[in-house]
């Protein structure tokens, strides 16, 4: 289904390597095989010394974001989330060697940082640069719907599985979508 959405899917070799279940890495391993694009800047062959070095100058910066948001979280008196956020970081730095506007994660510190940080891309020479987006599952399932890729029905029941107090937010935003009637 992620396909149907998204042009091109890349997964960074940070994530991959974070994948922890045997049948999701199974099925990762089978959607590369089918087109997805492994993106390892260690692989020399993927990258050149020159945009290797831009990369890590992103990933600097996206870690550099990502304490500058923990610090801003520590100040208003929000929880941290105890995690090395190395997948998200590298993911970003990613998108911004890459090019690739949406990043699809259901970590919503990623959408914090890319407005604080101002993490942008830019796709054609000719236009500004854009924030990425960031996708989240929810925003992902409501896409199958309006998009008429997948049934409501089937879409709210993978959610609610996932994530069952996220359904009522998907419901909602659908709602909101619908066109009203007039007459």
């Amino acid at each position: 289904m992620i396909d149907a959405l998204y042009d091109e899917v890349y997964i960074h070799k940070v994530v991959y390597d974070e994948l922890l279940l045997s049948e999701v890495k199974q099925n990762v391993d089978a959607k590369l095989n089918d087109g997805w694009i492994l993106f390892d800047p260690d692989d020399e062959d993927a990258l050149s010394d020159y945009r290797y070095e831009i990369y890590n100058q992103y990933l600097v910066d996206v870690k550099q974001g990502f304490t500058d948001l923990d610090e801003k979280k520590t100040r208003e008196g929000r929880p941290l989330k105890y995690t090395n956020d190395l997948g998200e970081m590298h993911s970003l730095a990613a998108a911004m060697l890459l090019g690739a506007s949406i990043i699809f994660s259901n970590d919503y510190d990623i959408l914090e940082d890319i407005k604080d940080s101002e993490l942008r891309i830019t796709v054609d020479e000719a236009e500004d640069s854009e924030l990425i987006q960031h996708d989240t599952l929810v925003d992902f399932c409501f896409y199958l719907v309006v998009f008429d890729i997948e049934a409501k029905a089937n879409v709210r029941k993978f959610l609610k599985a996932i994530q069952p107090f996220k359904v009522s937010v998907l419901d909602e935003r659908l709602k909101q979508f619908q066109p009203k009637e007039t007459g």
